[in-house]
Protein backbone atom coordinates (compact mmCIF):
# COMPACT_ATOMS: atom_id res chain seq x y z
CA UNK A 1 0.00 0.00 0.00
CA UNK A 2 1.41 3.20 -1.14
CA UNK A 3 1.92 6.27 1.74
CA UNK A 4 -1.05 8.57 1.59
CA UNK A 5 0.00 11.68 3.40
CA UNK A 6 3.46 13.72 3.19
CA UNK A 7 5.90 13.33 5.87
CA UNK A 8 5.00 15.85 8.85
CA UNK A 9 7.04 15.21 11.87
CA UNK A 10 4.10 15.98 13.96
CA UNK A 11 2.13 13.25 13.12
CA UNK A 12 1.63 9.75 14.57
CA UNK A 13 2.76 6.99 12.16
CA UNK A 14 0.36 4.18 12.02
CA UNK A 15 1.26 0.79 10.89
CA UNK A 16 -1.00 -0.49 7.85
CA UNK A 17 -1.23 -3.74 7.25
CA UNK A 18 -3.90 -5.76 5.20
CA UNK A 19 -4.11 -9.55 5.64
CA UNK A 20 -6.22 -10.24 3.08
CA UNK A 21 -8.90 -13.03 3.57
CA UNK A 22 -8.61 -14.68 7.04
CA UNK A 23 -10.79 -16.40 9.14
CA UNK A 24 -12.67 -14.39 11.74
CA UNK A 25 -11.26 -16.21 14.66
CA UNK A 26 -7.43 -16.36 13.75
CA UNK A 27 -7.89 -12.46 13.11
CA UNK A 28 -9.48 -11.92 16.15
CA UNK A 29 -6.42 -14.12 17.85
CA UNK A 30 -4.16 -11.73 16.30
CA UNK A 31 -5.89 -8.62 16.77
CA UNK A 32 -5.72 -9.27 21.15
CA UNK A 33 -2.18 -9.74 20.89
CA UNK A 34 -1.89 -6.31 19.24
CA UNK A 35 -3.50 -4.72 21.68
CA UNK A 36 -1.78 -6.32 24.55
CA UNK A 37 1.56 -5.55 22.67
CA UNK A 38 0.31 -1.26 22.18
CA UNK A 39 -0.44 -1.61 25.85
CA UNK A 40 2.97 -3.27 27.33
CA UNK A 41 4.67 -0.63 24.98
CA UNK A 42 6.17 -3.48 22.77
CA UNK A 43 4.15 -3.03 19.96
CA UNK A 44 3.31 -0.44 16.92
CA UNK A 45 0.07 1.19 16.45
CA UNK A 46 -1.76 -0.13 13.49
CA UNK A 47 -4.44 -0.06 11.06
CA UNK A 48 -5.77 -3.51 10.44
CA UNK A 49 -7.58 -4.42 6.56
CA UNK A 50 -8.83 -7.45 6.17
CA UNK A 51 -11.87 -10.24 4.62
CA UNK A 52 -13.19 -12.60 6.24
CA UNK A 53 -15.64 -15.81 4.91
CA UNK A 54 -18.90 -16.31 5.95
CA UNK A 55 -19.42 -15.32 9.48
CA UNK A 56 -21.99 -13.90 11.94
CA UNK A 57 -20.64 -12.14 15.40
CA UNK A 58 -22.58 -11.75 18.66
CA UNK A 59 -21.52 -8.61 20.46
CA UNK A 60 -21.58 -8.52 24.27
CA UNK A 61 -26.00 -7.34 23.87
CA UNK A 62 -26.62 -10.27 21.46
CA UNK A 63 -28.79 -13.36 22.60
CA UNK A 64 -29.97 -15.95 20.56
CA UNK A 65 -33.71 -14.10 19.09
CA UNK A 66 -30.73 -12.23 17.25
CA UNK A 67 -30.54 -15.70 14.50
CA UNK A 68 -33.50 -16.57 12.91
CA UNK A 69 -32.02 -20.59 12.51
CA UNK A 70 -30.57 -22.68 15.20
CA UNK A 71 -27.34 -22.46 15.61
CA UNK A 72 -26.88 -25.97 14.18
CA UNK A 73 -28.08 -24.58 10.79
CA UNK A 74 -24.70 -21.97 10.54
CA UNK A 75 -22.28 -24.72 11.09
CA UNK A 76 -23.90 -26.67 8.98
CA UNK A 77 -23.67 -24.55 6.46
CA UNK A 78 -19.87 -23.63 7.09
CA UNK A 79 -20.72 -19.94 8.54
CA UNK A 80 -18.47 -19.26 11.55
CA UNK A 81 -20.71 -18.22 14.57
CA UNK A 82 -18.83 -16.35 17.33
CA UNK A 83 -19.79 -14.38 20.37
CA UNK A 84 -17.26 -11.67 20.72
CA UNK A 85 -16.12 -8.82 23.72
CA UNK A 86 -17.07 -5.80 21.24
CA UNK A 87 -20.37 -3.26 21.88
CA UNK A 88 -23.47 -4.30 19.48
CA UNK A 89 -25.53 -7.16 18.87
CA UNK A 90 -25.45 -9.28 15.33
CA UNK A 91 -23.75 -8.59 12.49
CA UNK A 92 -22.10 -10.29 9.69
CA UNK A 93 -19.20 -10.54 7.81
CA UNK A 94 -18.41 -11.56 3.90
CA UNK A 95 -16.01 -11.74 1.24
CA UNK A 96 -16.04 -8.77 -0.44
CA UNK A 97 -16.60 -6.44 2.83
CA UNK A 98 -14.14 -3.11 4.31
CA UNK A 99 -13.44 -4.69 7.15
CA UNK A 100 -11.25 -2.20 9.68
CA UNK A 101 -9.48 -2.79 12.52
CA UNK A 102 -7.13 0.36 14.37
CA UNK A 103 -5.16 -1.27 16.91
CA UNK A 104 -4.55 2.48 18.60
CA UNK A 105 -4.61 4.22 21.47
CA UNK A 106 -7.39 6.65 21.47
CA UNK A 107 -6.16 10.48 21.23
CA UNK A 108 -8.71 11.66 23.20
CA UNK A 109 -10.50 9.50 25.96
CA UNK A 110 -13.71 10.36 24.49
CA UNK A 111 -15.67 7.20 22.60
CA UNK A 112 -18.39 8.68 21.08
CA UNK A 113 -15.77 11.14 19.39
CA UNK A 114 -13.58 8.13 17.88
CA UNK A 115 -17.30 6.80 16.89
CA UNK A 116 -18.10 9.79 14.93
CA UNK A 117 -14.07 10.62 13.82
CA UNK A 118 -14.03 7.30 12.71
CA UNK A 119 -17.27 6.69 10.90
CA UNK A 120 -16.94 10.09 8.94
CA UNK A 121 -14.33 8.19 7.63
CA UNK A 122 -16.69 5.90 6.26
CA UNK A 123 -18.86 8.36 4.60
CA UNK A 124 -16.07 10.66 2.68
CA UNK A 125 -15.53 6.87 1.08
CA UNK A 126 -18.76 6.93 0.05
CA UNK A 127 -19.21 10.29 -1.04
CA UNK A 128 -16.13 9.62 -3.05
CA UNK A 129 -18.17 7.10 -4.75
CA UNK A 130 -21.18 9.80 -5.28
CA UNK A 131 -23.45 8.22 -2.70
CA UNK A 132 -24.65 9.84 0.21
CA UNK A 133 -23.83 7.99 3.29
CA UNK A 134 -25.19 9.18 7.19
CA UNK A 135 -25.19 8.52 10.63
CA UNK A 136 -28.12 7.94 13.20
CA UNK A 137 -28.38 9.04 16.35
CA UNK A 138 -27.79 6.34 18.73
CA UNK A 139 -27.17 3.65 16.42
CA UNK A 140 -23.48 2.74 14.97
CA UNK A 141 -23.08 2.05 11.71
CA UNK A 142 -23.77 4.15 8.34
CA UNK A 143 -27.17 4.00 6.08
CA UNK A 144 -27.72 5.26 2.53
CA UNK A 145 -31.19 6.15 1.90
CA UNK A 146 -33.13 4.05 4.88
CA UNK A 147 -30.37 1.35 4.25
CA UNK A 148 -27.82 0.26 6.38
CA UNK A 149 -24.22 0.02 4.38
CA UNK A 150 -21.77 -0.23 7.44
CA UNK A 151 -21.91 -1.94 10.63
CA UNK A 152 -19.41 -0.65 13.84
CA UNK A 153 -18.24 -2.22 17.16
CA UNK A 154 -15.25 -1.73 19.56
CA UNK A 155 -13.71 -3.31 22.07
CA UNK A 156 -11.48 -0.71 24.22
CA UNK A 157 -9.00 -1.87 26.61
CA UNK A 158 -7.39 0.97 28.53
CA UNK A 159 -8.25 2.90 25.93
CA UNK A 160 -6.64 0.97 22.97
CA UNK A 161 -9.02 -0.14 20.58
CA UNK A 162 -10.04 -3.74 18.82
CA UNK A 163 -12.68 -4.52 16.21
CA UNK A 164 -13.98 -1.65 14.17
CA UNK A 165 -15.94 -1.34 11.05
CA UNK A 166 -17.49 -3.69 8.16
CA UNK A 167 -18.20 -1.74 4.94
CA UNK A 168 -20.37 -3.59 2.53
CA UNK A 169 -18.54 -3.14 -0.77
CA UNK A 170 -18.76 -5.99 -3.11
CA UNK A 171 -20.58 -9.33 -0.63
CA UNK A 172 -23.37 -10.58 -1.40
CA UNK A 173 -25.55 -9.97 1.60
CA UNK A 174 -26.64 -13.16 1.68
CA UNK A 175 -25.17 -14.11 5.55
CA UNK A 176 -27.35 -10.77 6.47
CA UNK A 177 -30.67 -12.63 5.66
CA UNK A 178 -30.14 -15.05 8.33
CA UNK A 179 -29.86 -12.46 11.39
CA UNK A 180 -31.91 -9.60 12.45
CA UNK A 181 -29.19 -7.02 12.00
CA UNK A 182 -27.97 -5.03 14.84
CA UNK A 183 -31.66 -6.08 16.33
CA UNK A 184 -33.32 -4.23 13.92
CA UNK A 185 -35.78 -6.78 12.50
CA UNK A 186 -36.33 -4.35 10.12
CA UNK A 187 -33.47 -2.94 8.68
CA UNK A 188 -32.45 -3.16 4.92
CA UNK A 189 -28.81 -4.23 4.77
CA UNK A 190 -27.29 -2.95 1.44
CA UNK A 191 -23.77 -2.30 -0.51
CA UNK A 192 -21.83 0.09 -2.07
CA UNK A 193 -22.14 -2.10 -5.28
CA UNK A 194 -25.65 -2.39 -5.23
CA UNK A 195 -26.16 1.43 -5.01
CA UNK A 196 -23.73 1.67 -7.63
CA UNK A 197 -25.42 -1.06 -9.70
CA UNK A 198 -21.41 -2.69 -10.75
CA UNK A 199 -18.72 -3.53 -9.01
CA UNK A 200 -16.32 -1.63 -6.93
CA UNK A 201 -12.10 -2.00 -7.03
CA UNK A 202 -11.79 -3.25 -3.32
CA UNK A 203 -7.65 -2.48 -3.78
CA UNK A 204 -8.79 1.13 -4.63
CA UNK A 205 -11.45 1.50 -1.75
CA UNK A 206 -9.01 0.63 0.62
CA UNK A 207 -6.65 2.94 0.10
CA UNK A 208 -9.18 5.68 -0.19
CA UNK A 209 -10.75 4.27 2.91
CA UNK A 210 -7.08 4.81 4.82
CA UNK A 211 -6.68 8.19 3.61
CA UNK A 212 -9.75 9.47 4.94
CA UNK A 213 -9.18 7.65 8.50
CA UNK A 214 -5.52 9.08 8.43
CA UNK A 215 -6.51 12.68 7.77
CA UNK A 216 -9.06 12.93 10.52
CA UNK A 217 -7.06 10.96 13.10
CA UNK A 218 -4.02 12.84 11.90
CA UNK A 219 -1.77 9.84 11.16
CA UNK A 220 1.08 9.18 8.52
CA UNK A 221 0.52 5.78 7.65
CA UNK A 222 3.52 3.72 6.32
CA UNK A 223 3.70 -0.03 5.52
Amino acid sequence: MVQLLSKDATQTELLVEDWGELAYLEALARQEELVQAVLSGTGRERLVLVEHPATITLGRRATDADLHLPESFYRDQGICLQRINRGGLATAHEPGQLVVYPIVRLKKKDLRWFAHMFLSAVIQLLADYGIDGYLKEGEPGVWVAGRKICSFGIALKRWVSSHGIAVNINNSLRTFDMIVPCGQPGEIVTSLSRELGHQVDLTTAKHQFVEHFCKRFDYRPIT
